[in-house]
C-alpha cells in the first residue's frame, strides 16, 4: 500500500476478523477509519457483488444505502467493482466503501471504513494500492518435514477424522482470537463434506522452530481459498498449525 498516504493517517494494525486477512485503524477506541483486506471463494460475478455484501453490512446496522455501484479497475488494469455504502451504525454515521477483485473463484477484497458519512479520497486511494505479481500465487517447495506435514493434514482431513485434523494445531494456537477448540467446534460442520482437500504453499520462510506461511487451499477440485492461519512452529518434533499470532509475526 502507499506508505506515504497511510503514515499521513497514523493507523496502525489491528487484529483482524476471523473472516479478515488484514485490519489497519487509526490508533485508539474507535478504530476508525479503518483499511481491510480480505480473501475468500466465491462464484459470484463482480457486477453481482454488492448483493453478496449487502446481507453484511445490514447485520451490523440500519439505513443501508448504495451509493455507488461501477465497474473500475485495479492500477495493472485488473478489472475491479468499487462499491459505496453509507449506513448508520450504534446511531452515528457510517460509510464503508469496497473495491473488489477476482482470480478465478477467488475474491480479493478491501474495504475502508469510516465514522462518517461519506468516506474521503485519501483513505479509498489505499484500496487501490493493490496489485497481483506474477508468479507470486505459484506453489513454492517447502521442507520435506513440512511437505509431510501438509500432506498428512490434507489425508486426515478427507478421512473424516476430526480428532486426527485437531492434532495438527497446537494447543498455543491462537488465529485472530480463535483457539484450538474454536477450529474444532467450526470444522465438525464442514469435515464430512470434503472428499478432497489439497493445501498448496506459495510463500515460504523458515525461523528456528517456525514458519510463516501463505497459500491457498482446495476443496472438492475447487472453488479456492486462501490458507487461514499464516504460521506453523515445531512441537515434539512435529510441525503444527500455529494461528496469526503477534508473537508469531516475522
Amino acid at each position: 500500500m502507499p506508505h506515504r498516504i497511510f503514515s499521513q493517517l497514523h493507523w496502525v494494525e489491528h487484529y483482524p476478523s476471523p473472516w479478515e486477512e488484514f485490519r489497519a485503524a487509526a490508533p485508539g477506541s474507535a478504530a476508525h477509519p479503518a483499511f481491510i483486506v480480505s480473501i475468500g471463494p466465491t462464484t459470484t460475478p463482480l457486477d453481482k457483488f454488492v448483493e453478496w455484501i449487502l446481507p453484511f453490512l445490514s447485520a451490523r446496522g440500519t439505513d443501508v444505502r448504495v451509493v455507488g455501484d461501477k465497474a473500475s479497475q485495479l492500477r495493472d488494469g485488473t478489472p475491479a467493482r468499487e462499491i459505496e455504502v453509507q449506513m448508520v451504525v450504534n446511531g452515528g454515521p457510517f460509510s464503508t466503501v469496497t473495491l473488489v477483485s477476482k482470480r478465478g473463484d477467488v475474491a480479493i477484497v478491501t474495504a475502508s471504513e469510516s465514522l462518517s458519512e461519506k468516506t474521503g479520497e485519501d483513505v479509498k486511494a489505499i484500496l487501490y494500492s493493490i496489485e497481483f505479481r506474477r508468479n507470486k500465487d505459484e506453489p513454492v517447495r517447502v521442507p520435506p518435514d513440512v511437505q509431510e506435514f501438509i500432506d498428512n493434514f490434507d489425508n486426515d482431513y478427507v478421512s473424516h477424522d476430526l480428532a486426527k485434523v485437531i492434532t495438527h494445531y497446537s494447543d498455543r494456537y491462537l488465529n485472530s482470537g480463535w483457539t484450538k477448540g474454536q477450529v474444532e467446534q467450526n470444522e465438525r460442520q464442514w469435515i464430512n463434506g470434503a472428499t478432497s482437500h489439497k493445501t498448496h504453499i506459495t510463500d515460504f520462510l523458515a525461523a528456528d522452530d517456525r514458519a510463516y506461511v501463505a497459500g491457498f487451499v482446495v476443496v472438492n477440485g475447487g472453488p479456492t481459498g486462501p490458507i487461514v492461519q499464516t504460521s506453523i512452529i515445531k512441537e515434539n518434533g512435529q510441525w503444527r498449525w500455529y494461528g496469526n499470532q503477534r508473537d508469531a509475526a516475522p
